[in-house]
């Protein structure tokens, strides 16, 4: 793994990349912003490298344990960033300085800093989604370049399935891939296409929805509050009451174990 990137904007250096990470239920977290995250996504399209990023926020990292599937995908990515404040916060515990990453935010960033250089494909929601998505973003970034948006299909991708996506991804001339699919099932799409791309690949879920006006995102003053699950609850409490009322306790235990385990 090699990352290309001014070393000027760099935090620390505590990997062979100079990115510095901080271990959360064993997995390492990068301590970067949104802005030094997507610079760094931007670098990596322009020099057509495949680049594995996942965000990590708390329901993905209280999965690790009973999925070996998704820690490996994680320990294989080239970056993990911390998508969420719990998160964030068991990085400053450490060394981390930056975060929470989040996946709108993200795409956002990436959109700027990517103007003229950067080619998106979309591949994520419900019908209609991916061509919201777009919208929106050349409404907020305008000259943001995106050269497809897709749907994908409700089932489980063969390799087939990714093996065409992949091709339609090349065709297109884009090099970023931007999935959504949700936690973890787009984080496993991940590590099974980078063998077949050579850029960016990174999951972003619901910003998806957000970005497209499908799902109305939580106000700005709950952003890095550590409250932000509290409203998205109260928007979609059949679909993700499990997530927080039980993933949010197993992940602060998983948390907890691993550090102890590892006498932090």
């Amino acid at each position: 793994m090699t990352d290309i990137y001014e070393p000027s904007l760099l935090r620390g250096s505590t990997s062979p990349s100079g990115v510095r990470r901080y271990d959360v239920c064993s997995v390492p977290i990068a301590d970067l912003d949104a802005l030094a995250a997507a610079e760094l996504i931007v670098s990596h399209a322009v020099a057509r490298t495949s680049y594995q990023v996942h965000l990590c926020n708390a329901y993905t990292l209280s999965l690790v344990d009973r999925d070996d599937v998704l820690r490996e995908a994680l320990l294989a990515a080239d970056l993990n960033l911390p998508d969420g404040t719990p998160v964030a916060w068991m990085g400053r515990g450490t060394t981390a300085q930056t975060g929470p990453v989040r996946g709108p935010g993200l795409v956002g960033a990436v959109a700027t800093a990517g103007l003229g250089v950067a080619r998106h494909y979309l591949w994520g929601g419900k019908d209609g989604v991916a061509g919201g998505m777009a919208d929106g973003l050349r409404a907020a970034v305008p000259g943001v370049e995106i050269v497809g948006t897709e749907t994908p299909p409700f089932r489980l991708l063969s390799d087939e399935d990714l093996f065409d996506l992949a091709g339609r991804v090349r065709a297109s001339g884009a090099n970023i891939l931007w999935v959504g699919l949700g936690t973890p099932r787009q984080d496993y799409v991940v590590r099974r296409l980078a063998p077949l791309l050579d850029m960016p690949i990174v999951p972003v879920g619901a910003a998806f929805d957000f970005w497209s006006g499908a799902v109305a995102e939580a106000p700005v003053f709950l952003h890095g509050s550590g409250f932000e699950w509290v409203y998205r609850l109260s928007r979609e409490p059949r679909r993700l009451w499990r997530r927080y009322l039980i993933g949010n306790p197993r992940f602060l235990f998983s948390a907890w174990r691993h550090r102890r385990s590892a006498g932090v």
